[in-house]
């Protein structure tokens, strides 16, 4: 654990496995220690090496934030901790005077990881949980700790044992990975994290026909693409449904948005069909449909085929709803309705596309 990169580490998938292999371990140990307690352990000393995490990315986020001069006990804490960081990073670490901003920046950082934890033991205990964690509010923070038994203060967790915890928080920081991220060689995840969505698109749907338009195939020479499709996780634009962008995949010619989702979606995708104004959903080779675009006319209707030729114009909402089933992993669900309701979206060659 000490020899990996803390920066690369997913602390909430590294709980999970600890706290899943912990009873095998248990078995063999005569320490005492029964298993509840085991996984408090594990779920405090996990929790301490998502706070280095956080505090590690912080000094990238001070600018732009309206501090308020309130020297909690809390604040005063989290920057005692962040100097100790700075010194076992060799001052790599930019210099912060605000306690305020450090422990802002804290809170925010660690919400997901709290809220994932609690479901998590919420499922393997039974505990449980009090309705107040399960509204987004001012205090959710507090009855999220007081539920996983943390302090509200999570700095007091490395009060006991600091002499261990300041070695184990010395050989975290003199990983030659995170000393490369600190100098700016390395990439690393910054905290708190953003929700990933799909590309933004343009309000007027004109500019992705000329976008379209000024697509060549990138196999045929300079040719024009008969079929240019836009993928709206990465927003790379593919000519589809033609011979001369199909690639071999595990020993089957497919198209190149059938190929473009296993490098980009795992095998899942979401297409725009530009020329027809049509939303393609893809997973695996086999399974498909068609999906009613985000654009609508100043009659709020949609003109797949572009056969009316009114003006269109995104519609945030029908856009957000394609989303939000790309961020719930439901384009598969959605795929098996689809074909449910139309037997013939069963038969179309899918993987031409």
């Amino acid at each position: 654990y000490e020899a990996c990169c803390l920066q690369g580490l997913s602390c909430f998938l590294l709980q999970v496995s600890l706290v899943l292999s912990f009873p095998a371990i248990h078995c063999q140990d005569f320490s005492g220690v029964s298993l509840g307690t085991g996984d408090l352990h594990l779920f405090h000393l996990v929790t301490m090496a998502h706070i280095i995490q956080i505090l590690l990315t912080s000094s990238t986020e001070e600018n732009g934030m309206d501090q308020e001069n309130t020297n909690s006990e809390e604040e005063v804490a989290v920057l005692t901790l962040y100097k100790f960081l700075c010194q076992c990073t060799g001052s790599a670490l930019k210099e912060i005077s605000s306690g305020w901003h450090l422990w802002r920046n804290l809170k925010a950082g660690i919400m997901p990881f709290l809220r994932c934890s609690a479901l998590f033991f919420h499922y393997l205990n039974g505990v449980p949980a009090p309705s107040e964690i399960q509204v987004n509010g001012t205090n959710q923070f507090e009855h999220l700790c007081s539920y996983l038994s943390l302090p509200n203060n999570l700095t007091c967790l490395f009060q006991e044992n600091s002499e261990i915890l300041n070695t184990l928080i010395e050989s975290w920081c003199s990983n030659s990975e995170v000393k490369r991220y600190l100098e700016g060689k390395r990439h690393a995840i910054s905290y708190a994290r953003e929700s990933n969505k799909l590309i933004d698109l343009p309000d007027d749907y004109s500019c992705l026909i000329n976008q379209a338009s000024n697509f060549s195939c990138p196999k045929s020479g300079g040719d024009k693409s008969r079929a240019p499709t836009l993928c709206l996780v990465c927003g790379t634009m593919l000519c589809s449904q033609s011979y001369c962008c199909q690639t071999e995949l595990e020993g089957e010619d497919v198209g190149a948005c059938t190929a473009h989702t296993y490098t980009c979606g795992s095998g899942v995708g979401i297409f725009l069909r530009v020329r027809e104004c049509q939303v393609l959903f893809l997973a695996g080779k086999t399974k498909g449909c068609f999906y009613p675009p985000p654009y609508l006319d100043d009659y709020g209707e949609t003109d797949q085929g572009l056969r009316r030729g009114n003006p269109l114009h995104l519609c945030k909402e029908r856009f957000k709803k394609i989303q939000r089933l790309w961020q719930q992993h439901s384009i598969t669900e959605e795929i098996g309705h689809a074909q449910e309701a139309n037997q013939t979206l069963v038969g179309i060659d899918w993987q031409h596309l």
